[in-house]
């Protein structure tokens, strides 16, 4: 197999021409941290890309499985079920021809030949080198419509704090989705506004014969490193502000007891499935209620570990955690249920994950939010936002924190 090392001086200009290979080929998978250190700055790439002119995927999690012997990098995702009773939902994985590849601090790209390709190492340096991304010239004259009204949407979590306060559940993630009709062929400048705007340390384009997905993830779902899990629910929100106002803000933030009893619910949430393919004794909380600002947004992240048990596989490991409790609520399967019948549309993508599988097996996955999906079949381009509904949730601020977070991802459309 072919491999080549390239030094480079600017990491934004070795990006884009990453970004413009996706115009030549048929599956395209581009993680990048955007230069964003996650929660304890766990994680040792900026950036991992996969490409390939083959469409085949593993679309099971036993495909995976058995492929993983293959000792491949493998690149995809696993959409929210659609039936509580089934934890996994849609999967797509593909072993993309070629991998690149970008360590944190340094200054150099990495080209692996991941399985064998008609390219030689010499014509894929010069796809790679002749690449250009234009910004958009002209903006789509077009607007998103919420499926949810603000009336229906009111009225749902008064019935769900009722839930609660009956003691059905404890927690409830509930979302909505915005949709429009995408005219426009080309989304990929678009990921580069989202990259500049956004900054996020889970970003990911994605592209196959089905759509395109522009995702600006500040979220990690899942990581393994040797026989070490990490996972990094996101439970607390606050809008961004300057200064010493957004010192109040994170210090608001962190001291607020809704905030905290939402993240610490879903922290003991994550450590009872961790436990389930964690040797005794191991799971630890390693920061609980960290506080971290973004480009928009402050979030509350809690990060928790677990050894383990050296025979639990990765399909072990997806059915223990997913999906992760962040998007779902407490205690999980009960919440499920209620999803179903509370949300109008199924999540798909959203509240699923998306990352790679490395060559030795070690892996990462991100939360799939503040995420925009093409379908192609269809024409449309949507998301879906949500929020944590306690019983102490008011309704008026929950829809407006629904809003914020959707902002982000509609005013690339509007500047």
């Amino acid at each position: 197999m072919q491999s080549k090392v390239i030094h480079f001086e600017h990491l934004e200009a070795v990006k884009r021409k990453i970004y413009a290979l996706s115009k030549v080929f048929k599956m395209v998978q581009i993680c990048d941290s955007n230069q964003t250190d996650p929660a304890l700055n766990i994680g040792e790439f900026e950036l991992v890309a996969g490409f390939s002119n083959s469409i085949e995927v593993l679309s099971d999690i036993d495909q995976i499985e058995s492929a993983l012997n293959n000792q491949s990098w493998k690149f995809g995702s696993i959409e929210y079920p659609n039936d509580w009773k089934t934890p996994i939902g849609k999967v797509v994985f593909f072993e993309p021809e070629w991998v690149l590849l970008i360590k944190k601090n340094e200054s150099s790209l990495y080209i692996i030949e991941n399985i064998k390709s008609n390219l030689q190492m010499d014509d894929f340096y010069t796809l790679f080198e002749s690449g250009i991304v234009d910004l958009p010239s002209h903006l789509p004259d077009f607007k998103f419509t919420a499926s949810t009204s603000k009336e229906e949407y009111l009225d749902i979590v008064a019935k769900i704090r009722e839930d609660i306060r009956q003691g059905v559940f404890y927690e409830m993630n509930y979302c909505i989705e915005f949709n429009a009709k995408w005219q426009n062929k080309d989304l990929l400048p678009y990921m580069l506004k989202l990259n500049e705007k956004a900054s996020a340390p889970f970003s990911i384009y994605a592209k196959s014969p089905e759509g395109e997905i522009l995702c600006s993830s500040p979220e990690r779902f899942l990581k393994k490193s040797g026989n070490q899990l990490y996972s990094q629910p996101i439970k607390g929100t606050n809008k961004l502000k300057t200064g010493e106002e957004n010192l109040k803000q994170m210090a608001q933030l962190k001291s607020s007891e809704k905030e905290r009893a939402e993240n610490v619910m879903i922290v003991d949430l994550v450590r009872n499935d961790l436990a389930r393919v964690c040797k005794t004794g191991t799971i630890k909380v390693k920061e609980l209620f960290g506080t971290y600002p973004f480009k928009t947004l402050n979030h509350l992240i809690s990060t928790v570990s677990g050894e383990l048990v050296n025979s639990s596989s990765f399909k072990d490991i997806m059915l223990a955690l997913f999906p992760m409790g962040s998007m779902t609520g407490a205690p999980k399967i009960e919440v499920m249920k209620h999803i179903q019948s509370y949300e109008k549309q199924n999540r798909g993508l959203y509240s699923g994950c998306m990352g790679y599988i490395q060559a030795n097996g070690d892996f990462d996955f991100n939360v799939m939010i503040r995420t925009l999906v093409y379908e192609k079949a269809t024409s449309q381009i949507h998301y879906k936002v949500g929020s944590a509904i306690t019983f102490d949730s008011v309704a008026e601020q929950e829809y407006e924190e629904c809003l914020l977070k959707g902002q982000r991802l509609e005013s690339l459309f509007r500047e």
